[in-house]
């Protein structure tokens, strides 16, 4: 018994101290560009190139997860096109884990600035665009939630008498930090605009943080982020979306590839949503969702396959909402018809 509980409590403490020096991830990458790219920022494939709101939940709770942890992620963004070249965002993320004894949540504005736009490339055909990203990241430590190995007591029900020192001293709980990130990103668009590719390049964290609580110096390793894909029209009903993505931090890496297939329901505008992806060493990611007209909602299962992580965390579930809103009075004035040509194209990355 005092085994097993000392190994859980070194599990939490040891998943709090790695998530000082990694950020956090999303299956569903592609529907929050500000997670993976600020150059994504305005990015628009389809005529709905108005304000867009961009919503992400992960959950890992006890109840989906082997181990006693909680692992939780939320992050919103809201993007608005100021005019043909540049675009402004808001984003704002929060992240949860080891039963609530760190937290982290960021506050960012991000500009993007397209070099090539529609003075260049009158049917808009391409994109080029370049993104900044900078704001505040606030990060938490409640050392309390902890148990230590100094805490044990037989005489306790779960084996730990919480009252008894711990040995650890924090030099502080808190910490405030300016973070900037950047990116690049272009896309390219047939002529009959049935196949588009698209890639991007991006380093997060550029101004290495410090995260350490103990009064020493750690610095936020920086974030390469490696994404691309295309849209596929095969037919009139039937959009298919490889993509990729790449991520490195420190010693860690992570690669993630999928494919998506939006099959439009004949003489609608629904289009059921299909996916699956596969995660380097770590997952695989089934997803499930429906688009309409600017609105995707999508709902993802993550399947570990990995032997060491299926010990604390077995699966994951991520829910995402994407709204593109058409410009103003944009809508009206467009039949059926191009409508219906309008919905069979992808709405966001």
């Amino acid at each position: 018994m005092k085994t097993n509980l000392y190994i859980v409590g070194l599990i939490i403490l040891t998943t709090a101290k790695i998530g000082l020096a990694q950020d956090y991830h999303f299956s569903q990458f592609d529907a929050i560009p500000n997670y993976i790219n600020p150059a994504l920022t305005g990015e628009r494939l389809t005529d709905y190139k108005g304000v867009q709101f961009n919503a992400n939940y992960r959950d890992q709770k006890a109840q989906y997860t082997k181990g006693s942890g909680s692992y939780q992620s939320i992050a919103v963004a809201a993007e608005e096109p100021i005019n043909r070249k540049f675009s402004l965002a808001q984003f704002v993320c929060n992240s949860n884990s080891a039963t609530g004894s760190f937290n982290s949540t960021s506050f960012m504005l991000t500009g993007a600035y397209k070099l090539i736009d529609q003075s260049a490339d009158k049917e808009d055909r391409q994109n080029l665009s370049v993104g900044l990203q900078l704001g505040v990241v606030n990060k938490t430590v409640l050392p309390e939630n902890f148990t230590y190995n100094a805490q044990y007591s037989s005489s306790s029900l779960d084996g730990f008498d919480r009252s008894l020192p711990t040995g650890e001293t924090y030099n502080r709980q808190s910490s405030n930090n300016f973070n900037v990130n950047f990116g690049i990103y272009y896309r390219a668009t047939t002529k009959n605009k049935k196949l588009s590719g698209f890639g991007g390049f991006s380093i997060y964290n550029i101004t290495q943080p410090n995260e350490s609580f103990f009064g020493d110096y750690s610095p936020l390793p920086l974030r390469y982020n490696l994404h691309g894909g295309a849209m596929i029209k095969a037919t009139d009903l039937l959009t298919i979306t490889p993509q990729i993505a790449y991520m490195q931090q420190a010693q860690a890496n992570e690669l993630n590839f999928g494919l998506m297939f939006f099959y439009r329901i004949n003489k609608t505008l629904y289009e059921p949503i299909y996916g699956v992806s596969i995660r380097n060493k770590d997952a695989i990611i089934f997803q499930l969702g429906l688009r309409y007209k600017g609105i995707v909602v999508r709902a993802s299962y993550d399947v570990i396959t990995n032997n060491y992580l299926r010990e604390y965390r077995n699966q994951g579930l991520e829910f995402s909402f994407v709204c593109t809103l058409g410009k103003k009075g944009q809508g009206r004035k467009k039949s059926k018809e191009n409508n219906l040509k309008s919905s069979s194209e992808f709405d966001n990355l």
